[in-house]
């Protein structure tokens, strides 16, 4: 199993949900200092048996340590602070934020309004695809939810988020 590439998509596909204002069209939010709270599971995702045999005891824990930090097996939920800017909100801020080096990705947007956006996507790294969905909906100017579901070879990747605005802002928290 490939399990940098997964912890790469996983990255990958959290800091973009760590984001979940950057949309394919601008959705009608206010910028400035938003909390994010993201919920991640991964499941179906195991090492195989030769691998782990040719861990150490202190690599395996490591390794386990590292997949339950990425919501392997249970979901694990991770609240943040981001600064989000007019830039933020540009029409290719959310595809940019999901691509890693050597991976690419093809975008087919399903709904493109104010208040909703939906995708479905496929990307490759690698060797390793994974195709999904994302649906991202602005409740209100300073509500914004969403879902994600990403489909790989080695198992499956179902995130929820929700993000509330806080200020317009930032303070000390990085544009």
């Amino acid at each position: 199993m490939k399990s940098r590439h997964i912890i790469g998509l996983t990255s990958a596909v959290a800091l973009a949900i760590a984001l979940p204002l950057l949309a394919a069209e601008h959705l009608a939010v206010k910028t400035g200092l938003w909390e994010n709270t993201v919920t991640t599971h991964i499941s179906g995702l195991k090492l195989p048996a030769e691998q782990v045999a040719k861990m150490s005891a202190e690599d395996r824990v490591k390794m386990e340590e590292l997949m339950k930090q990425m919501g392997v097996g249970a979901p694990r939920t991770v609240t943040e602070k981001s600064c989000i800017n007019v830039g933020d909100l540009d029409g290719n801020a959310f595809r940019d934020s999901l691509e890693q080096p050597g991976q690419s990705c093809a975008y087919v947007q399903l709904a493109a309004t104010s208040k909703r956006q939906e995708w479905t996507f496929q990307c490759k790294t690698q060797g390793t695809e994974a195709t999904g969905r994302m649906v991202m909906e602005a409740l209100s100017d300073s509500r914004v939810r969403g879902t994600m579901q990403a489909n790989m070879p080695e198992g499956k990747m179902d995130i929820k988020f929700e993000a509330r605005w806080q200020a317009a802002d930032c303070g000390n928290v990085a544009q």
